[in-house]
């Protein structure tokens, strides 16, 4: 098979997995106030000063939810500003159905964010009935929420909130990456610009190329210095009231567009493994490495998490031991 038929097969195949595959864990984030009424959740568990409500049927799976938010957000907001207010309101029902039900979403959302209030809701179960991602439906929308307190709200490109999202919520993701190359190898990736008109199509490969692709450039911002600290400086800008180009100019020591070429530059050799593999499938050979770098990365940032958690609750003791 030649590279552009390969190439061609790897769009069709990612397209498929996103009509069949990715609605089943779909999010979805809403920029207008609405009447959330989501009568099922009427148990609760605090987790600092993040409440979790939830349905009494998915208790286990609430406790599970409720040791993940530390790790969770103590990395999203590190990453965005260092430390942001961290007052969220969790949600979580049985179905994506009771989202649409109690916030006004379509059907096929089985996570949304309301950024202005801090509000999350995340379901267990997909339309279809199967089980959603529940770790990588947290993360998502808790980043959606930590971008609008980084930013002050100051309004962002769709294809940076949306990158930023699916940034965190998930370490790999073996789908976007093939989705990825197969555009790098055969139609070229969307510039930026083009990008935020694509969040906009209803074509199955337009939209999946540009989520690959919207989550790779803020990976690569994320990880543009050492620690992180060009991403927080820019977002840092912005909620200073200073444009979002201008503010990038500032953080990074180089225009939106000169990142946007540096990244496109490295694409090639990054994925140059999917011209020799694209004919045959992925080798689980090649995953393993991936899958153990993440593991050991979840373990470092759920310590990090529980000591932070616990450094707060000291400080919150220490004037009334006193």
């Amino acid at each position: 098979m030649t590279r552009p038929w390969r190439a061609a097969l790897g769009l069709f195949l990612a397209a498929l997995l996103f009509l069949f595959v990715a609605p089943q864990a779909a999010r979805a984030d809403v920029s207008r106030p609405v009447g959330w009424s989501l009568a099922s959740a009427t148990s609760q568990v605090h987790v600092g000063r993040v409440t979790l409500r939830y349905d009494p049927r998915l208790q286990d799976e609430a406790l599970a939810v409720a040791r993940e938010i530390p790790r969770a957000w103590s990395e999203i907001e590190h990453a965005l500003a260092g430390d942001l207010e961290d007052a969220l309101t969790i949600h979580f029902v049985a179905h994506s159905g009771r989202i649409a039900e109690g916030t006004g979403m379509p059907q096929w959302a089985a996570g949304v964010a309301h950024p202005p209030t801090g509000e999350i809701a995340i379901a267990a179960h997909a339309p279809d009935g199967s089980l959603t991602d529940l770790d990588g439906l947290l993360r998502h929308e808790m980043a959606h929420v930590a971008l609008f307190r980084a930013t002050g709200g100051e309004p962002l490109p769709r294809w940076f909130h949306e990158g930023v999202a699916e940034s965190f919520g998930e370490e790999i993701d073996l789908m976007r990456s093939q989705t990825l190359a197969g555009a790098i190898f055969g139609a070229g990736v969307p510039r930026l610009e083009q990008l935020e008109q694509n969040f906009r199509s209803t074509d199955a490969i337009t939209a999946t190329v540009s989520y690959a692709a919207a989550r790779d450039f803020v990976n690569f911002l994320r990880w543009h210095d050492e620690n992180g600290s060009d991403m927080r400086q820019a977002l840092a800008q912005i909620k200073q009231g200073k444009g979002f180009e201008a503010a990038f100019q500032s953080g990074f020591g180089r225009s939106l567009a000169e990142l946007d070429t540096d990244w496109r530059g490295g694409l090639t050799g990054r994925f140059m493994w999917f011209p020799i593999v694209s004919g045959d499938g992925l080798p689980m050979a090649l995953a393993f490495p991936l899958v153990f770098v993440a593991a050991i990365r979840r373990r470092r940032h759920v310590r990090e998490g529980w000591a932070r958690l616990e450094a707060e609750d000291a400080a919150l003791r220490a004037p009334v031991a006193a």
